[in-house]
């Protein structure tokens, strides 16, 4: 989706720290170089390297973008300064920073553009992301999603996100919204040396985001378009980070946590003069340590429960598969499904929903893969996956509309199987021939407690078609070439009740056939319905019930 800036688009200046790295920062500048949001400057500030090589490869490469500026440090002036170096170079009206070694969707500044453009509010656009190590894989022992902790932070009463700021353990990764997308006035108004001790305090990042709260609340985007490494040398210890000799005693582990929390104490205190947010950061303290304190015990508590249900699902699945049957694919072998894509569209839980791709290609091989979305997630692998842009939805009424519409044009086999990030295929040996028989197959509904749902024009219950199932590339291109008016449902525009329920009469008219529940149910699962009860599905769609066992991304 490569395009020009236009001149009406503000300027966009990234700041990139870097020291003897040449490796990582050729790549983050490529990651830079790669973005949808063309109008930007590139700051690049050498903290001194001793590797002659990152030099090189700034200068080579500002020869072929002259989007990237270079500038290095007489001497090495830490990690913190440098950042702040940066900063002094940008001519934007909007500035973010970058580490070399993260990495950034290539929409990631087009959609935190048109955050701050659409809320003038709002001083600073952050999405959700997630920790990985320095090979790249996922990093664990970090939440499954930010969204959660960076949500108190949309607030429009400064003294709640303020204080909720405070509360929050660092741990979580709060801090991690100094790489938003910050409007550049805001940034101004603060001295970075005052907030940051004359640059020796650690958590510099941390109360620069305090200081940027007090201003506007956080506008957040949803996807996941960023990752931050972690567990490698960026910084340098201040003496109050926690790290230690890791034979201390119990009581002088809990006096030194005490004395960090009342050092962190203090530096929030720096940072305000309101006698409302004193006094409530006075008050917070001992509960916010005690909670603190606490947080191991339940990590662990966590860890050992979680391990619990893994080894009794694992216990469950294995038992579980002599009453479902033994399949028809021999152990080791892959099936093959030439005749069907598997697809998925995605403008929401893109890098899940990549995930998921790739786990339903564990034991068959599809005709083709494909991920229909607004950006590629990181790691993409082009030789295993196909890519098609799109622009990002609003809605999921927009969804169920290019589903309906517009999902058989990215099909050139007779079969679709449509995959999403909580539901994918699992059980390849499950596979039936007889799928292929019909036009249309999804996981089956529950009876109807009232005396409209789930039925079709004629008054019939309509027992399956949720959306994760098996469409002919017939069924996908009929609606557009019959005219179809795209008409809710009772009220609602979901695409598997416009094909099944709403218009199936017109579909069936047309040739189509629509599997019943007999083999519907041996596809996918969603509810967890009586007639399922036994089956091990292709499918599934959602971790209820029995579905609990198949993993999570």
């Amino acid at each position: 989706m490569d395009k020009k800036h236009r001149p009406e688009e503000p300027l966009v200046s990234v700041g990139l720290p870097t020291y003897n790295r040449p490796e990582a920062l050729d790549r983050a500048l490529d990651i830079l170089c790669e973005q949808t949001y063309k109008n930007i400057e590139i700051l690049v500030s050498d903290n001194a390297s001793p590797d002659d090589r990152v030099k090189v490869v700034a200068l080579e490469r500002l020869k072929q973008d002259t989007r990237i500026k270079y500038f290095r440090q007489d001497r090495n002036t830490g990690v913190l300064f440098n950042a702040e170096a940066a900063l002094r170079e940008a001519n934007g009206k909007y500035f973010m920073w970058f580490s070399d070694d993260d990495w950034r969707a290539p929409q990631f500044i087009e959609t935190l553009v048109s955050q701050l453009e659409k809320h003038p509010e709002c001083d600073l656009a952050f999405c959700d992301y997630y920790e990985v190590k320095e090979d790249g894989a996922r990093a664990s022992g970090y939440p499954v999603s930010h969204l959660p902790i960076f949500k108190p932070f949309t607030h429009k009463n400064r003294l709640w996100r303020r204080l909720l700021y405070y509360w929050q353990d660092a741990a979580n990764g709060k801090s991690n919204l100094f790489y938003s997308l910050i409007r550049k006035t805001a940034l101004d108004d603060l001295s970075l040396s005052k907030i940051s001790g004359n640059f020796s305090y650690l958590n510099m990042d941390g109360l620069i985001v305090f200081n940027l709260l007090k201003r506007s609340h956080l506008a957040l985007v949803s996807e996941t378009m960023c990752t931050l490494t972690c567990g490698n040398v960026k910084h340098y210890d201040d003496g109050v980070s926690g790290k230690g000799d890791a034979k201390r005693g119990l009581w002088r582990k809990i006096r030194d946590f005490y004395q960090h929390h009342q050092i962190d104490r203090k530096r929030f205190l720096e940072n305000t003069q309101h006698p409302v947010e004193v006094l409530g950061i006075y008050t917070l303290f001992l509960p916010k340590v005690c909670f603190l304190l606490m947080q191991p015990v339940k990590r662990t508590f966590r860890q050992r429960w979680r391990k619990f249900k893994e080894t009794v699902g694992t216990l469950y699945y294995r038992l579980s598969s002599k009453a479902y049957g033994a399949g028809t694919i021999p152990p080791g072998d892959k099936l093959q499904l030439p005749q069907v894509t598997l697809i998925a569209l995605a403008t929401k839980d893109v890098e899940a929903t990549y995930q998921g791709l790739l786990y339903s290609c564990r034991g068959v091989d599809f005709g083709d893969v494909k991920l229909i979305s607004h950006y590629k997630p990181e790691g993409f692998d082009d030789n295993k996956v196909k890519y098609e842009a799109i622009e990002p939805m609003a809605t999921i009424d927009d969804w169920c509309k290019t589903v309906v519409y517009d999902l058989g044009d990215y099909v050139e086999t007779d079969f679709a199987l449509l995959v999403h990030a909580d539901g994918f295929v699992v059980n390849p040996s499950s596979w039936r021939d007889d799928f292929l028989e019909y036009d249309y197959i999804g996981a089956p509904w529950p009876l109807p407690e009232d005396d409209f749902s789930y039925r079709d024009i004629h008054g019939n219950i309509v027992r399956q078609g949720n959306s994760v199932g098996l469409r002919s590339k017939k069924l996908l291109d009929f609606p557009r070439e019959a005219g179809l008016l795209w008409e809710p449902l009772h009220g609602f525009y979901n695409e598997d009740g416009f094909i099944c329920v709403k218009n199936r009469h017109i579909f069936e008219d047309a040739g189509m056939k629509f599997a019943p529940l007999d083999v519907a149910k041996y596809l996918s699962h969603e509810n967890m319905i009586p007639e399922i009860k036994g089956i091990k599905p292709f499918a599934f769609h959602k971790w209820a019930g029995s579905n609990r066992i198949y993993p999570r991304f």
